[in-house]
């Protein structure tokens, strides 16, 4: 059994010795997560996450720490390992006398850095960010309206190789990037809400980015059951210069999952995922793909305190699927995790 999976199989009995939650106790203001999966395949993968969120100032923090091994494919852009920093400050500007529909405006900024195998040796990446987002509830508090920005800054490591017309490709080391967005949340009846995003992402070694996804979920209160459902839509399109291996890419997607609560404690939440990409090269006798997937999964959730079952509550969750592609490949999934709120 690899490190990675056994660190976080390890820290589950920690996850479940940490201070317990009673019904006359606060709400809880940090957060512990860990997540590890085994693929068919011998891939593995470990996720660890901690969370501080101060209400009474609107901040909040969080740590996440990612490792993954592809096995199978050593150069597979999935392996390597991840850090990442990100904090935001929340703060409420009233527009009405009740406050009642008061404009949040939160700042953000964040840190990332990360390391992968290629076929060209290792790749570090490490970008930060700073960014501001601001929403408002209008409609008698059924709809939430967000508009955010955000500026990136990249440093990678740049290459230097020869693409299939035998053009020279040089990536840049030093990256900015810009990305603004719009969306929204309506409650539409008790039962439904829907809620989507559009955003755009301009960098300066690639094509202009525009993504359009929306979701809804529907609530069956005589089964104690919700659908969840969802569409999506990716395309970067316009010239590809020379300074990317990554040429045009168009990508649609679309999930359905149903989430079934059994006894008091219990949600299982069966789901399927399907997914088409089209990337045209930057070459122009380089090879159009086309890489189609489907994913059957399912998650069983065990939440601890029956009290507090609509919070952010504490638990415990084992997952499985398969994931199958038009190349074709086919590799199956297995994860354990868990969080804990003290």
């Amino acid at each position: 059994m690899t490190k990675p999976i056994m660190t976080a199989i390890a820290l589950m009995p920690v996850i479940a010795t940490l201070p317990a939650h009673g019904q006359d106790e606060l709400p809880r203001n940090r957060k512990f997560e860990a997540v590890a999966a085994l693929y068919s395949d011998g891939s593995t993968s470990a996720l660890l996450e901690t969370t501080n969120i101060r209400p009474s100032t609107g901040t909040r923090i969080g740590i996440s720490r990612r490792h993954t091994i592809g096995k199978s494919e050593p150069d597979s852009p999935l392996a390597g390992n991840e850090t990442a920093v990100s904090g935001s400050f929340d703060y409420e500007l009233s527009n009405s006398e009740d406050g009642l529909s008061p404009l949040t405006v939160s700042p953000t900024a964040g840190w990332l850095g990360s390391a992968s195998p290629s076929a060209d040796g290792e790749l570090r990446t490490y970008s930060r960010w700073v960014g501001v987002s601001a929403s408002i509830w209008t409609g008698q508090q059924t709809t939430r309206w967000t508009l955010d920005a955000q500026r990136t800054f990249i440093n990678t490591t740049g290459l230097d190789v020869t693409d299939v017309d035998g053009k020279r490709i040089l990536t840049p080391e030093r990256i900015g990037g810009t990305s603004t967005g719009i969306s929204w949340l309506h409650l539409a009846t008790p039962s439904f809400l829907w809620r989507g995003k559009l955003s755009m992402n301009l960098r300066q070694d690639r094509p202009t980015a525009t993504t359009g996804n929306i979701e809804g979920r529907q609530f069956i209160a005589p089964l104690m059951a919700a659908v969840h459902f969802g569409v999506s839509r990716f395309k970067n399109s316009g010239e590809i210069r020379p300074v990317t291996l990554t040429g045009a890419v168009s990508a649609d997607s679309a999930f359905i999952e149903w989430h079934q609560k059994t006894g008091e404690r219990t949600i299982l939440a069966p789901g399927y995922r399907w997914y088409r990409e089209t990337e045209v090269p930057r070459a122009t006798n380089g090879e159009r793909r086309t890489l189609g997937s489907d994913q059957i999964y399912a998650t069983m959730r065990y939440r601890m305190w029956r009290e507090y079952w609509l919070e952010d509550t504490d638990e415990v969750l084992v997952s499985a699927g398969v994931y199958q592609t038009s190349e074709p490949r086919k590799i199956w999934h297995v994860a354990l995790g868990g969080s804990r709120s003290f």
